[in-house]
């Protein structure tokens, strides 16, 4: 990654003896010398200039860029002049930096809107005249010290898309940055399209000798995205002498490759948790998958609400404004997040998408993509789950007709499994003889008598992605945990059976709907309702997360309530804070028995009418030892969080201690469910989604992609 320096002619020698790896020449008084009458014309060509990446200062203070009254043509001449200069010693596709904040100033007795249609004419003047030399002008925030227009990122943003000028791109100035107290997160949220960037520590110091934050500034334009050069633009007193340090101290903070990008891939998503996969990569052409539900609730939400979209991510160009295509597999299903497909990559190159609505029909539906193209999919079809019964009395008898929710796509022994809840509420499955193109009933799974809403929630796991195809797992509870003291429990499907997780069969696969059924605690239990930890009485588990690694372990995620009063007695208006605890549980390959520990605090549930609801976890599909969490509690030292953040962990000792990093801090909104993203083994690819919960079917939020080599 390329470091230079912004300066003049004069110390131009001094910057490149100090290590630069370009200068960026300032325009005025350099490429262009201005003569005895005031104008400007260009310095001689044979100047020494080396080709560069970049060009500032390009406009002087009276040329009246947002002047109404000025002469159009002696605007137009000048940056004629500038782009004509620059293109004789610029690079292939050179940056040409629009600052120049004393030319764009609002005249005196001049209509500030007046005044900022008239700058966005001279942009647009300057964009034109670049691009007919193969350069590309951008436009750079200034502090409100130096112009009254577009003093920060955010604004300059809102501008050219304002005026129509979109497809501009930024600077992104620490300067200016610092003056203007702008959150680095809005640098790591537009990192896509910020073309350049300068960087300067206190008070416009050389770089190494201040204390403003250069490695929180270059990590977040390398986590949004942005590849490109860093300028220094600071105000030297011996550049000859300082410049080498100011180079090795930006450098230094540069952590680039190993430094993680993030981007904001949809304005408007969310997803249930149980249902997989819900995202996944395809490591031979860089591309993610993510499933998502677009609600009523956020943005365009009168006409996005409901689409249930697949979004296809080009990872190596995270960030950039057209690195992510979205594509509703079903536009306005329903705004609800448990509508989430569940993805399967199928042997012939296509995508396969599973989903279905929120116990509102009774409709499993699927599409299939082209080969080796997620953006085209074929049409829809469905399983109607009703069209198992003779009759309606027959349908009520066996609990059908209730409607159809969660998919989980798993292979076992060749054929292709999709996991739903749907008979009583219990988890039943189809098969599938020719991987996703056509579906028939395969079997209940479990059952048990209603309690409430609904019967256990699983999570699955198998060996596919490994190669091994030999059983699926699963973790259960009984019922919902509002409705019912519940325990967690783990079985296996082997060789046509169900298995506890010693090997005991439990029942043979493939039951009819008249079938005797197993219930959850004829498997192995792995965390007990009212089991004491730590002097805490912990109740009402819920399953969160479940992966399975190549040498067998299980590791499990899940939920539980500490020290609970409220019970199943709940009002669905809980506003008093619940406190939830995180817990991990690991069985070795050849074990029977889990081996579970308390690994952080939850915080309070994340709205009152689902007292369970929680920021949740996730397993690292690639490492055993590690996981990401949501909290609103600070696992480092459990101070509360004025916002759900996400955490890393890494343990060395089998659980027994954490090391945590914090992956988003200070954040003005919550970021919830994380979801780590199988398919790749040499990058960690993490989705969430960041925003405002009302209920699963109302959410303001937008999804969010951070990916970081291994």
């Amino acid at each position: 990654m390329e470091h230079g320096i912004l300066t003049d002619h004069a110390g131009a020698p001094a910057a490149r003896a100090a290590g630069a790896d370009y200068i960026e020449p300032t325009v005025l008084g350099n490429l262009l010398v201005q003569i005895a009458d005031g104008t400007w014309q260009e310095a001689p060509a044979a100047d020494g200039w080396q080709p560069a990446p970049s060009f500032a200062v390009i406009a002087p203070a009276g040329l009246g860029l947002s002047d109404p009254a000025a002469d159009p043509q002696h605007i137009e001449d000048h940056l004629r002049l500038v782009m004509t200069a620059a293109a004789r010693r610029a690079r292939p596709g050179a940056t040409v930096v629009l600052g120049s904040g004393a030319a764009r100033r609002t005249p005196e007795g001049v209509d500030p809107a007046a005044a900022r249609a008239q700058f966005a004419r001279s942009v647009r003047l300057a964009r034109d005249l670049a691009a007919e030399h193969d350069l590309e002008t951008i436009l750079e925030p200034l502090h409100c010290g130096e112009t009254d227009q577009i003093n920060t990122l955010a604004e300059a943003l809102a501008f050219l898309d304002e005026h129509d000028l979109g497809e501009m791109r930024v600077v992104a100035d620490l300067f200016h940055i610092m003056l203007e107290e702008e959150p680095l997160d809005v640098v790591r949220e537009h990192a896509g399209r910020v073309a350049h960037a300068h960087i300067a520590d206190t008070d416009r110091r050389p770089p190494g000798q201040g204390d403003w934050p250069l490695r929180e500034f270059l990590d977040a334009l390398r986590e949004g995205g942005y590849r490109g050069a860093v300028s220094i633009e600071c105000t030297w007193q011996d550049l000859a002498s300082e410049a080498a340090d100011a180079l090795a101290a930006v450098r230094a903070a540069d952590s680039f490759p190993s430094a993680a990008r993030t981007a904001v891939i949809s304005r408007n998503g969310g997803w249930c948790w149980f249902q997989d996969e819900r995202a996944l990569v395809d490591a031979a052409t860089g591309t993610l998958l993510l499933g998502a539900v677009a609600s009523t609730g956020g943005a365009d939400g009168a006409r996005r609400g409901g689409d249930v979209d697949v979004h296809v991510v080009d990872l190596d160009r995270l960030g950039a404004h057209d690195a992510v295509t979205t594509v509703p597999l079903h536009a306005g299903l329903e705004s609800d997040d448990h509508d989430n497909p569940a993805l399967w990559r199928r042997e012939d190159g296509r995508w396969l998408a599973v989903y279905s609505r929120h116990k509102s029909d009774d409709l499993t539906r699927w599409r299939i993509s082209e080969v080796d193209d997620p953006t085209r999919w074929g049409p829809e079809r469905s399983v109607d789950w009703t069209s198992l019964f003779d009759s309606p009395e027959e349908a009520r008898v066996h609990g059908g007709g209730r409607g159809v929710t969660y998919q989980n796509l798993h292979r076992l022994d060749g054929v292709l499994h999709c996991f739903v809840r749907a008979i009583n509420d219990d988890p039943c499955y189809l098969v599938s003889h020719d991987d996703g193109t056509t579906w028939e009933f395969g079997g209940r799974l479990l059952t048990r008598e209603k309690v409430g809403y609904v019967n256990g929630y699983a999570r699955y796991a198998s060996g596919a992605r490994f190669g091994t195809e030999d059983r699926i797992d699963l973790i259960i509870t009984e019922h919902h945990p509002r409705d019912y003291g519940t325990s967690i429990w783990h079985g296996y499907l082997a060789g046509g059976r169900l298995h506890r997780a010693d090997g005991t069969a439990v029942g043979a696969l493939g039951r009819a709907l008249e079938d005797p059924t197993p219930r959850a605690e004829d498997l192995t239990r792995v965390f007990t309702n009212g089991s004491t930890w730590g002097g805490t009485v912990m109740s009402h588990a819920w399953t969160t997360d479940l992966r399975r690694f190549p040498d067998g372990t299980l590791v499990a995620l899940f939920t539980a309530r500490a020290d609970d009063t409220v019970g199943t007695a709940t009002s669905r208006h809980e506003t008093a804070p619940i406190d939830h605890r995180f817990f991990r549980g690991v069985l070795a390959p050849g074990e029977g028995d889990w081996q579970v520990r308390e690994l952080a605090a939850a915080g309070p549930q994340l709205f009152p009418h689902e007292e369970d609801y929680t920021g949740l976890a996730t397993v690292d599909p690639e490492d055993p030892h590690a996981l990401w969490l949501s909290a609103v509690v600070d696992p480092r030292d459990g101070t509360p969080l004025a916002h759900h953040e996400i955490f890393h962990a890494r343990t060395a000792d089998d659980g027994a201690s954490w090391t945590w990093t914090a992956i988003t801090e200070d954040s003005g909104r919550d970021n919830v469910r994380p979801l780590a993203v199988p398919g790749d083994p040499s990058r960690e690819v993490l989705a969430w989604y960041r925003g405002a919960l009302r209920t699963s079917q109302d959410y303001d939020a937008e999804v969010v992609v951070r990916v970081a080599e291994r």
